[in-house]
């Protein structure tokens, strides 16, 4: 069997380290603060939703690069043999050889710069809503830089899917809506979070895997806390409250009922699991969880899109007693 190192243009290499698939969270939330920013107004900037939209993808990237860094400074990938790469374990493009450490970080530092200076662009041509903006700036920054990095290590501190909630849910589909509507308003906070809990899930079901590794070098996140068996149940959790919070929203006239549409991805829900539910110790076994439940926030997320498309070509009244 051959050593001999995969070849691979360094850029590209650059590109699948920074794991572009994973934007889809990203773009699901923006574009959802879009949506609703032009169903509430009637109408929105294009340009500013454009930048919005760019700059969440840049701090998505950014983070990712900036993980993978800082933990294998740590050292858990390399020690990682259950890595279910690219879901578990980083992009392995360092282990590999094909980049540096530092030139990762140094390419996650540049899309993070690049990302806080369309940023600030957008806080001097918005002066009114400039406070919430950079309050929610701030915020993904702070983040970015201490999920992993220290001296907070906020994945170790067993906070990081908080962190992870708030910045690719709420966060995600408010400042979008606050750039295109000028205002702050309940609706986008709500489905955002719906979004964020499903995101959390995601990150939740990866460091199944991972938990052996992560432990080792004191990366204790929840996973490791609880420990796998217990896990499973705060994974459960995760993939069913969006609907109990859905329902409960829709009867208090908070979303609109045609939103319930998301239902028609709970078959998937269930399905992921029950994989997790019998396979949480056995990472090959458990991948079909893994990638089911980046399948899950697609198909919700698409779902949830489709349901104020209707609302805005469509005219039915949305919201239940007004």
């Amino acid at each position: 069997m051959s050593n001999e190192r995969p070849v691979m243009p360094k850029w590209k290499a650059l590109i699948l380290a920074s794991r572009p698939p994973f934007l889809q969270v990203t773009i699901f939330s923006v574009s959802l603060g879009v949506i609703l920013a032009f169903y509430h107004v009637g109408h929105i900037n294009w340009l500013y939703a454009v930048l919005v939209l760019l700059i969440a993808c840049f701090m998505h990237l950014s983070v990712n690069l900036i993980h993978e860094y800082w933990d294998w400074k740590s050292g858990t990938d390399n020690i990682n043999v259950n890595a279910m790469r690219p879901f578990t374990g980083g992009s392995g493009m360092i282990q590999l050889g094909l980049v540096s450490p530092k030139e990762e970080l140094a390419f996650g530092l540049s899309l993070l710069i690049l990302a806080t200076i369309l940023g600030l662009y957008i806080l001097v041509v918005l002066p009114v809503v400039r406070i919430p903006l950079l309050i929610i700036g701030a915020i993904a920054v702070f983040s970015i830089i201490f999920y992993t990095g220290p001296p907070l290590k906020l994945a170790h501190r067993g906070v990081g899917e908080f962190f992870i909630f708030l910045n690719f849910g709420p966060l995600m589909c408010l400042g979008p809506y606050i750039v295109l509507t000028q205002r702050i308003h309940m609706e986008p906070i709500i489905v955002g979070s719906l979004l964020g809990i499903l995101t959390t899930a995601i990150l939740w079901i990866n460091e199944f895997p991972d938990v052996q590794a992560d432990a080792a070098v004191g990366k204790r996140h929840l996973v490791v806390r609880l420990g796998l068996e217990k896990a499973r149940y705060g994974y459960a959790i995760l993939e069913f409250l969006p609907y109990i919070i859905q329902i409960l929203a829709v009867f208090l006239g908070l979303l609109p009922w045609i939103t319930l549409i998301t239902f028609l991805a709970i078959p998937q829900a269930i399905r992921n699991v029950r994989i997790c539910f019998e396979n949480y110790d056995n990472p090959k076994k458990l991948f079909p969880a893994n990638l089911g439940t980046i399948k899950n926030h697609l198909i919700y997320g698409l779902l949830l899109i489709l349901a104020y498309t209707l609302i805005l070509v469509i005219p039915i009244n949305p919201y239940l007693g007004s």
